[in-house]
């Protein structure tokens, strides 16, 4: 079963063929080519001729169908394949597909209003809606505009993941699949196909400077707790003058409640100076490297530094009827990091509604981490326990709980994941670095710690200081167009490892179609050559671990043949079209006086060419460059060279010609034409050159001539 033709209707891509275009039908490469029209009441369609190239399972027998979509840039290539992707483009487009099961055997599927289908052939409708959950869309490029749910191989899923998010995410992709036997089939055909061997993962290593300058100005990090003071004493004062607090006042709620919050914020210390009492605790002081928060030394210690100075950092709450006061020496006093870990929690929680977390102390003795399900099910409680006070909103406070008491378990399961992996020398240890070596650890232990810092960077998005606590690298990097390769075919094997799994909620076809926008992109021209030849042999072994369990074109078929994939890609790439016949690429062209864009027939074409075709040939064609081979500014150099050789004894034309920035003169000239590398070039400018210069100076002459006749004798020489 192969996708043969898509019909586009009028007017569906106004900004790239022009307002109200007439219809369009793509013809991908199959049996035949088609015809397709779309009438008031009906859909006519009909063979044109046979497909001359067709050959049955040319691709091998997993793989129905390899076609291409060729255009200058910026011509609309990837707009038709996201039309081609339909639903899962938020710009979606209605088409019309028609497939081919047979010499004699058709099917379709109507995306656009309900006609009546007019054929001579036996044609039969797809009876399920499920054409859209076989569709997968690959980008290179981030883009949001590709819905997820329909856009599966695309790494982004809402647009909202930072990048230490996407990196993280696309590097357990990466290692899954090098974990996986598939590897052994690119490696076929990518002897140098790239991998990491091994993985560090150390604790980011911050300057002091940046965790203090966050708050060297703010009222929180000040040092002068007077200055503060009165601003919380003026803001109260004003309260109380505009009767903001009504009859309720009394003298001793103005002691026990203001007075005291005064006396504290005198008392208490700027946060800068928090982060100086935490550094200089014995287990985290060091000499060394003395700017920055930790000496790179002891693994664990340097995570909980690193750990508990975000933790300061963050402690920033509005000032609010519910909140509680926090001696920050109980916290420094602690030695162990649950004890430790545990005050910075309740200070959190006393800072955010205090009355919740005196109800948690008194039910369970403690506030501590380590209850976390029963601490939720106490702060659960009060969220339907709706009031306001000094305009504040109690639910408010209560709903801030629990996204910091989610905040901190995580941060506790990712220690706890750390631990495990060392104590249980499940990866090497190597004083501040921890190695993980594909072919030796196993890969569950460091897929479960990147899943878990990950969690954490989802929850922290709105840290003042953006959370950095974890720096995984591979010791080797790759090169971003090694990360290409590697990224694609894991993206890949990524998605059909998630179709693969007990959540995926829907059935699988036998029969998927992948749209993949200039899948080469970043690749080194010989992954270029290799890319088609790999995908034919890479993709029906990654999908050979999909089981069917439905007939995508019958529903009520029980008869699966064998899962087949098609895949339609763009490019602009000379070595990768050069392994796909002429019948089965889409070329779009330029109408330069509308400056719209159309569908070229490649039979009127006799300049057309790709299977198998030169490279030179195909770059020659203005698909791909406009002004032949050489690059832009050789070019322009070259040329103003030429005006300068020729055009000397016409001052009005040199100056007319010769552009003004380039100051040339003899030498100049004859250094260029030594760097120029082309030899018919090189030769006509030497010609251009000699016929200026040496013609008009005879010693300049007989020394060139000299020159010349050593050269010879010492070549003579050479030879005897």
């Amino acid at each position: 079963m192969r996708l043969a033709a898509v019909y586009l209707p009028k007017n569906c891509l106004p900004y790239l063929f022009g307002e109200g275009h007439a219809e369009l039908t793509l013809n991908l490469g199959g049996r035949y080519n088609y015809e397709i029209k779309e009438n008031s009441d009906n859909i006519q369609l009909k063979i044109l001729s046979d497909n001359e190239n067709f050959i049955p399972d040319f691709w091998g027998k997993n793989i129905s169908l390899i076609s291409a979509i060729v255009g200058r840039n910026g011509i609309g290539k990837t707009s038709i394949l996201r039309a081609l992707h339909s639903f899962g483009d938020k710009k979606k487009k209605n088409a019309f597909y028609l497939f081919e099961e047979s010499e004699e055997s058709f099917y379709y599927y109507n995306e656009l209003e309900t006609k009546t289908v007019i054929s001579d052939l036996e044609i039969k409708e797809i009876n399920s809606n499920s054409l859209e959950s076989v569709k997968h869309y690959y980008t290179p490029i981030v883009d949001v505009e590709q819905i997820n749910t329909l856009s599966q191989l695309n790494l982004v899923s809402t647009g909202e993941e930072n990048l230490s998010q996407l990196y993280l995410k696309q590097l357990k992709q990466d290692v899954i699949l090098l974990n996986d036997p598939v590897k052994g089939t690119l490696k076929s055909v990518y002897p140098d196909f790239p991998e990491y061997k091994e993985l560090e993962i150390k604790v980011t290593n911050h300057r002091k400077f940046d965790f203090k300058n966050v708050y060297a100005t703010a009222n929180l990090g000040n040092q002068n707790r007077d200055s503060v003071a009165k601003i919380y004493i003026e803001s109260d004062l004003e309260d109380l003058e505009s009767g903001k607090w009504g009859d309720s006042i009394s003298p001793g709620l103005v002691r026990d409640q203001f007075l005291e919050k005064y006396i504290n914020i005198i008392n208490s210390s700027g946060l800068n100076s928090l982060f100086d009492r935490l550094w200089s605790l014995d287990e985290y002081q060091h000499d060394n490297n003395n700017d920055h928060v930790h000496d790179e030394g002891d693994f664990i210690a340097n995570f909980e530094v690193t750990l508990f100075s975000y933790l300061i950092l963050n402690a920033t709450f509005p000032q609010t009827p519910f909140q509680g006061t926090y001696d920050f020496q109980n916290i420094l006093d602690q030695e162990a990091f649950q004890d430790r870990f545990d005050s910075f929690f309740d200070l959190y929680m006393v800072s955010i509604y205090n009355i919740v977390r005196d109800n948690i102390n008194e039910k369970l003795g403690r506030v501590s981490i380590l209850d976390y399900n029963q601490i939720k099910e106490i702060i659960s409680v009060e969220i339907n326990k709706k009031f306001k006070s000094s305009g504040f909103k109690s639910s408010d406070a209560v709903e801030l709980m629990l996204r910091y008491l989610d905040r901190f378990k995580a941060f506790y399961d990712l220690y706890c994941t750390l631990n495990d992996l060392i104590s249980g020398n499940k990866l090497e240890l190597k004083e501040d670095t921890l190695v993980y070596r594909i072919e030796e650890h196993n890969a569950d232990d460091f897929y479960n710690l990147i899943e878990s810092y990950n969690h954490i960077l989802g929850l922290t998005g709105n840290f003042i200081y953006r959370l950095d606590l974890l720096s995984i690298k591979s010791k080797y990097p790759l090169s971003s167009g090694e990360k290409a390769l590697l990224n694609f075919f894991a993206r890949i094997n990524n998605r059909i490892d998630r179709m693969n799994s007990s959540s995926y909620a829907h059935p699988i076809f036998n029969y998927y179609l992948l749209l993949l926008d200039e899948p080469e992109l970043g690749y080194h021209p010989v992954w270029k050559r290799k890319f088609i030849d790999a995908i034919t042999k890479a993709i029906p072994v990654l999908f050979y671990k999909l089981t069917p369990t439905r007939n995508l074109f019958d529903s009520d078929s029980q008869k699966f043949d064998e899962l087949k994939t098609q895949i339609i890609f763009t490019t602009h790439d000379p070595l990768t079209l050069s392994d796909i016949p002429i019948s089965n690429v889409t070329f779009i062209d330029r109408n330069e006086g509308t400056n719209d864009s159309f569908i070229v027939d490649h039979k009127s074409d006799s300049n057309l060419a790709t299977f198998g075709a030169n490279v030179h040939d195909l770059l020659a064609h203005s698909f791909f460059l406009e002004n032949g081979f050489m690059g832009e500014f050789a070019q322009y150099v070259i040329t103003d060279l030429i005006n300068y050789l020729t055009f000397e004894e016409d001052k009005e034309v040199l100056n007319s010609n010769q552009n003004p920035d380039i100051k040339w003169n003899n030498e100049k000239a004859e250094k260029v034409i030594r760097m120029i590398d082309e030899p018919l070039i090189k030769e006509r400018l030497q010609s251009l050159f000699d016929k200026k210069v040496l013609s008009k100076d005879k010693e300049l002459l007989r020394l060139k001539i000299s020159q010349l006749n050593q050269q010879l004798k010492k070549l003579e020489d050479e030879e005897n």
